[in-house]
């Protein structure tokens, strides 16, 4: 287990002392050594010199660690080297798969009749290309537009269903779900407006697991029929086309 450590300055040297305040600045100044301050590690025997800000403030020594950063990525070259995979009916796939949270890019047309209700919160940021993302919340069912460079904060709770058009580039953030945490993929009716089907499940990997799902309901006739009114939920087209006035209209083909 690694140690946090902080400073104790006396008599003008600065020595280390075990304690538990983490080892982390922001916003700092250049830091610059200074050969006039020097460090004791108690139990080494050694000295080491002190960095300091500009300003003559002592800072933590860096430490280390075995974890590689990895180098930035290019949105746009990454989809032209993986746009074979983002494909219908969801066209997700991980840019980056993290232990605190995932990154996704999408890409469209997308091709689904379903909602996602979670506990997490979800961050979309709209990369190219306008979508409408259909959501169910206190003000009923309704349309939101995602434009090109705006971004939508989903709250935990909402059902919603991103519809998503031709050459369409987004990018949704997710909380990484812990053990135990299950999540829902709602079917709606879409003449009486009932609840169809509710699927509550444990999706440990949203890019496979998630799709796999809709293609199981759309396939299973004991499963897609309204109980209310018979209205079978098939599986829907691939989007071909989103207007957004007079008022929003999707197109499938």
């Amino acid at each position: 287990m690694r140690k946090n450590r902080s400073f104790e300055v006396v008599s003008g040297r600065v020595s280390f002392r075990l304690g538990l305040m983490p080892l982390m600045v922001s916003d700092s100044p250049a830091v610059s050594c200074d050969a006039s301050a020097t460090i004791t590690e108690h139990g080494t025997g050694g000295t080491e010199k002190a960095p300091r800000t500009s300003a003559g403030k002592e800072l933590p020594m860096a430490t280390t660690t075995s974890v590689k950063v990895m180098a930035p990525i290019n949105i746009e070259r990454w989809v032209e080297e993986h746009r074979h995979l983002l494909k219908p009916p969801v066209g997700n796939q991980y840019l980056y798969d993290g232990d605190d949270f995932f990154v996704m890019v999408i890409g469209g047309p997308n091709a689904r009749n379903d909602f996602h209700l979670t506990d997490s919160e979800e961050y979309f940021y709209q990369f190219k290309g306008d979508i409408v993302v259909t959501i169910r919340d206190a003000d009923g069912l309704r349309d939101v537009p995602v434009r090109e460079g705006e971004t939508f904060f989903i709250p935990g709770g909402i059902p919603h269903s991103p519809q998503r058009q031709p050459d369409t580039i987004g990018i949704v953030v997710e909380r990484r779900r812990p053990a135990g945490e299950t999540e829902h993929q709602q079917f709606y009716c879409h003449n009486c407006g009932e609840l169809v089907y509710d699927k509550e499940f444990d999706c440990k990997d949203i890019v496979e697991h998630f799709a796999q799902s809709m293609e199981d309901f759309w396939a299973d006739d004991s499963l897609n029929k309204c109980g209310n009114c018979g209205t079978r939920i098939t599986k829907p087209a691939p989007i071909t086309s989103i207007t957004f006035e007079p008022e929003i209209t999707i197109t499938r083909g």
